[in-house]
Protein backbone atom coordinates (compact mmCIF):
# COMPACT_ATOMS: atom_id res chain seq x y z
CA UNK A 1 0.00 0.00 0.00
CA UNK A 2 1.40 3.36 -0.95
CA UNK A 3 1.20 6.53 1.07
CA UNK A 4 -1.64 7.96 -0.97
CA UNK A 5 -5.36 7.76 -0.44
CA UNK A 6 -8.00 7.85 -3.09
CA UNK A 7 -10.83 9.99 -1.82
CA UNK A 8 -13.69 7.73 -0.79
CA UNK A 9 -16.61 8.49 1.52
CA UNK A 10 -15.98 6.74 4.83
CA UNK A 11 -17.83 6.62 8.12
CA UNK A 12 -14.66 5.38 9.83
CA UNK A 13 -12.37 8.02 8.42
CA UNK A 14 -9.68 10.49 9.38
CA UNK A 15 -12.38 12.97 10.42
CA UNK A 16 -12.86 11.03 13.68
CA UNK A 17 -9.42 11.63 15.24
CA UNK A 18 -9.30 15.24 14.01
CA UNK A 19 -12.72 16.01 15.47
CA UNK A 20 -11.75 14.18 18.66
CA UNK A 21 -8.78 16.55 19.05
CA UNK A 22 -11.08 19.55 18.89
CA UNK A 23 -13.38 17.93 21.47
CA UNK A 24 -10.40 17.20 23.75
CA UNK A 25 -9.42 20.87 23.52
CA UNK A 26 -12.92 22.05 24.45
CA UNK A 27 -13.23 19.59 27.34
CA UNK A 28 -9.80 20.47 28.72
CA UNK A 29 -10.54 24.21 28.51
CA UNK A 30 -13.75 23.66 30.45
CA UNK A 31 -11.87 21.65 33.09
CA UNK A 32 -9.12 24.25 33.53
CA UNK A 33 -11.51 27.19 33.41
CA UNK A 34 -9.15 30.08 34.19
CA UNK A 35 -6.40 28.64 32.02
CA UNK A 36 -8.97 28.04 29.29
CA UNK A 37 -10.04 31.69 29.40
CA UNK A 38 -6.42 32.78 29.19
CA UNK A 39 -5.75 30.36 26.31
CA UNK A 40 -8.54 31.77 24.14
CA UNK A 41 -7.86 35.44 24.89
CA UNK A 42 -6.84 36.92 21.55
CA UNK A 43 -7.42 40.57 22.44
CA UNK A 44 -3.72 41.31 22.02
CA UNK A 45 -3.34 39.73 18.54
CA UNK A 46 -2.13 41.92 15.70
CA UNK A 47 -4.11 41.81 12.43
CA UNK A 48 -1.67 39.26 10.99
CA UNK A 49 -1.82 37.05 14.08
CA UNK A 50 -5.62 37.18 14.06
CA UNK A 51 -5.64 36.24 10.36
CA UNK A 52 -3.29 33.30 11.02
CA UNK A 53 -5.43 32.15 13.96
CA UNK A 54 -8.50 32.29 11.71
CA UNK A 55 -6.66 30.26 9.07
CA UNK A 56 -5.77 27.58 11.62
CA UNK A 57 -9.44 27.31 12.53
CA UNK A 58 -10.50 27.13 8.87
CA UNK A 59 -7.82 24.53 8.12
CA UNK A 60 -8.90 22.40 11.09
CA UNK A 61 -12.42 22.41 9.68
CA UNK A 62 -11.07 21.57 6.24
CA UNK A 63 -9.14 18.62 7.70
CA UNK A 64 -12.35 17.32 9.28
CA UNK A 65 -14.25 17.69 6.00
CA UNK A 66 -11.46 16.08 4.01
CA UNK A 67 -11.30 13.32 6.63
CA UNK A 68 -14.83 12.26 5.68
CA UNK A 69 -13.30 11.04 2.41
CA UNK A 70 -10.16 9.50 3.92
CA UNK A 71 -10.74 6.04 5.39
CA UNK A 72 -8.45 5.00 8.21
CA UNK A 73 -6.25 2.08 7.10
CA UNK A 74 -7.30 -0.27 9.91
CA UNK A 75 -5.40 -3.54 10.14
CA UNK A 76 -2.31 -2.11 8.44
CA UNK A 77 1.15 -1.08 9.58
CA UNK A 78 0.22 2.56 8.73
CA UNK A 79 -2.80 2.47 11.04
CA UNK A 80 -0.90 0.92 13.95
CA UNK A 81 1.98 3.41 13.78
CA UNK A 82 -0.40 6.34 13.31
CA UNK A 83 -2.58 5.23 16.22
CA UNK A 84 0.40 4.94 18.59
CA UNK A 85 1.64 8.41 17.58
CA UNK A 86 -1.86 9.83 17.96
CA UNK A 87 -2.40 8.35 21.43
CA UNK A 88 0.98 9.58 22.68
CA UNK A 89 0.29 13.03 21.25
CA UNK A 90 -3.20 13.17 22.77
CA UNK A 91 -1.96 12.17 26.22
CA UNK A 92 0.81 14.75 26.07
CA UNK A 93 -1.69 17.39 24.91
CA UNK A 94 -3.90 16.65 27.92
CA UNK A 95 -0.84 16.96 30.16
CA UNK A 96 -0.10 20.32 28.51
CA UNK A 97 -3.61 21.59 29.29
CA UNK A 98 -3.36 20.42 32.89
CA UNK A 99 0.07 22.04 33.31
CA UNK A 100 -1.26 25.25 31.80
CA UNK A 101 -4.30 25.23 34.04
CA UNK A 102 -2.22 24.83 37.22
CA UNK A 103 0.06 27.77 36.44
CA UNK A 104 -0.48 31.15 38.13
CA UNK A 105 -2.32 33.51 35.79
CA UNK A 106 0.20 36.33 36.09
CA UNK A 107 3.37 34.30 35.43
CA UNK A 108 5.07 32.46 32.62
CA UNK A 109 3.93 28.83 32.43
CA UNK A 110 7.06 26.75 33.06
CA UNK A 111 5.87 23.71 35.01
CA UNK A 112 4.92 20.22 33.95
CA UNK A 113 5.42 19.56 30.27
CA UNK A 114 6.26 23.22 29.73
CA UNK A 115 9.73 22.33 31.02
CA UNK A 116 10.46 20.56 27.70
CA UNK A 117 8.40 22.67 25.27
CA UNK A 118 7.23 26.28 25.28
CA UNK A 119 4.24 25.31 23.11
CA UNK A 120 3.23 21.77 24.00
CA UNK A 121 -0.47 22.21 23.18
CA UNK A 122 0.33 23.18 19.59
CA UNK A 123 3.19 20.69 19.33
CA UNK A 124 1.23 17.67 20.46
CA UNK A 125 -1.89 18.69 18.56
CA UNK A 126 0.30 18.66 15.45
CA UNK A 127 1.79 15.30 16.43
CA UNK A 128 -1.76 13.93 16.69
CA UNK A 129 -2.51 15.20 13.19
CA UNK A 130 0.70 13.53 11.96
CA UNK A 131 -0.55 10.30 13.56
CA UNK A 132 -3.84 10.74 11.71
CA UNK A 133 -2.02 11.36 8.44
CA UNK A 134 -0.09 8.12 8.92
CA UNK A 135 -3.16 6.13 10.07
CA UNK A 136 -5.02 7.19 6.94
CA UNK A 137 -1.89 6.99 4.73
CA UNK A 138 -3.06 10.23 3.19
CA UNK A 139 -0.96 12.52 1.09
CA UNK A 140 -4.06 14.74 0.78
CA UNK A 141 -4.19 15.33 4.53
CA UNK A 142 -0.45 15.96 4.62
CA UNK A 143 -0.82 18.62 1.92
CA UNK A 144 -3.54 20.35 3.98
CA UNK A 145 -1.49 20.00 7.17
CA UNK A 146 1.43 22.04 5.79
CA UNK A 147 -0.39 25.42 5.65
CA UNK A 148 -1.93 24.60 9.04
CA UNK A 149 1.55 24.24 10.55
CA UNK A 150 2.76 27.45 8.89
CA UNK A 151 -0.24 29.45 10.15
CA UNK A 152 0.13 27.92 13.62
CA UNK A 153 3.81 28.89 13.68
CA UNK A 154 2.87 32.51 12.97
CA UNK A 155 0.37 32.43 15.86
CA UNK A 156 3.09 31.02 18.13
CA UNK A 157 5.48 33.81 17.16
CA UNK A 158 2.78 36.31 18.13
CA UNK A 159 2.22 34.58 21.45
CA UNK A 160 5.95 34.70 22.13
CA UNK A 161 5.96 38.43 21.41
CA UNK A 162 3.03 38.89 23.81
CA UNK A 163 4.68 36.78 26.53
CA UNK A 164 7.94 38.74 26.23
CA UNK A 165 6.04 42.03 26.58
CA UNK A 166 3.83 40.76 29.42
CA UNK A 167 6.22 38.66 31.52
CA UNK A 168 9.53 40.33 30.67
CA UNK A 169 12.84 38.90 31.85
CA UNK A 170 11.47 35.68 33.43
CA UNK A 171 9.93 34.76 30.06
CA UNK A 172 13.11 35.65 28.17
CA UNK A 173 15.14 33.34 30.45
CA UNK A 174 12.56 30.60 29.93
CA UNK A 175 12.65 31.18 26.18
CA UNK A 176 16.44 30.74 26.11
CA UNK A 177 16.37 27.51 28.12
CA UNK A 178 13.32 25.74 26.63
CA UNK A 179 12.78 24.80 22.98
CA UNK A 180 9.83 26.30 21.12
CA UNK A 181 8.55 22.87 20.13
CA UNK A 182 10.65 19.87 21.20
CA UNK A 183 14.30 18.95 21.46
CA UNK A 184 16.20 21.69 19.59
CA UNK A 185 13.26 23.08 17.56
Amino acid sequence: MSFFTTLKLSLFGAWIPVLLLMIIQMVMMSIVKEGGKRAVDTSWYTKKEKACANWTFILQGAMILLGIFLPLKTGTFWFTVGLVIYIIGALMMVWAFLSYGKAPLNKTVTGGIYRISRNPMYTFYSICIIGTIIASASLWLLILFIPFVLATHRVILGEERYCAETYGEPYMKYKKSTPRYLLFF
